[in-house]
C-alpha cells in the first residue's frame, strides 16, 4: 500500500488561500505545533516553519476552532469545502476521544499495580533531598583548613595531596551512607494517585 504524500504549504500560501492575514495563520499554526508537536513541518536554519502540513492544519482548525471566532470559513478535511460542520462528527470524535482517555488511564493504572512507574513529584523531591544532603556534607570541607595548613607545613604539596585524598575518601563513604540512611527511611512504595473522576 502506498503512503499518500502530504501537502506541505507555506504561512502565506495557506493565508492567500483562505483570504486572512499571515499572522492569523502564523497564530494557528504555533498552536497546532504546540498541541500536536508531530505535525509534520519543514524548518529553516534558525528553526522557523517554512511549511506545514495543510491537511493536518485544517484538521485542527475544524476541530479546534471555535467556528463563531474563526475570520476564514473553517474547511472540510474530506472535501476541502467550507460549510458548517455536522455536529454529530464533533459528538462522535469527542466520544471517541474519551473512550482513549479511560483506556489510557486503565493502563497508567496496570502500569502502576505492577510497579513499572515512578511518581515524578516523588523522584523529584527525592532528588531536592539527595542534593541538599550531599551539600551539607561538602560543606564540611573548610573544617579541614587547620589539617591542611599543618600537612603544608611539615610535608608541602605531597603531604596535602596524600591528606585531600583522605578526605575525599571520608567524604565519599559520609555521603555514602546518608544516601543508604535515606534509602532506609523512605517508604518501600509510593501512595497512588487516585484518579479525579473515580
Amino acid at each position: 500500500m502506498t503512503e499518500e504524500k502530504l501537502v506541505m504549504s507555506s504561512v502565506a500560501q495557506i493565508a492567500d488561500r483562505d483570504k486572512v492575514s499571515k499572522q492569523a495563520v502564523s497564530k494557528a499554526v504555533k498552536k497546532l505545533l504546540d498541541e500536536r508537536p508531530d505535525t509534520p513541518v519543514v524548518r529553516g536554519n534558525q528553526g522557523q516553519v517554512l511549511q506545514v502540513s495543510l491537511a493536518h492544519y485544517d484538521e485542527y482548525r475544524q476541530r479546534f476552532v471555535n467556528p463563531a471566532k474563526a475570520t476564514a470559513p473553517i474547511r472540510s478535511i474530506s472535501t476541502g469545502a467550507s460549510g458548517p460542520l455536522d455536529p454529530s462528527d464533533s459528538f462522535d470524535e469527542a466520544r471517541r476521544q474519551n473512550e482513549w482517555l479511560k483506556l489510557g488511564r486503565e493502563r497508567i493504572k496496570h502500569q502502576e499495580d505492577l510497579k513499572q512507574l515512578v511518581r515524578k513529584d516523588k523522584v523529584e523531591e527525592a532528588n531536592r533531598i539527595i542534593a541538599r544532603e550531599i551539600q551539607n556534607i561538602v560543606k564540611r570541607l573548610p573544617n579541614n583548613a587547620d589539617q591542611l595548613a599543618l600537612a603544608v607545613s611539615k610535608e608541602g604539596v605531597h603531604g596535602v595531596r596524600v591528606l585531600l585524598r583522605t578526605i575525599a575518601f571520608d567524604l565519599g563513604n559520609a555521603i555514602a551512607d546518608r544516601l543508604v540512611g535515606l534509602a532506609n527511611e523512605a517508604p518501600e512504595t509510593d501512595e497512588l494517585i487516585e484518579d479525579e473522576e473515580a
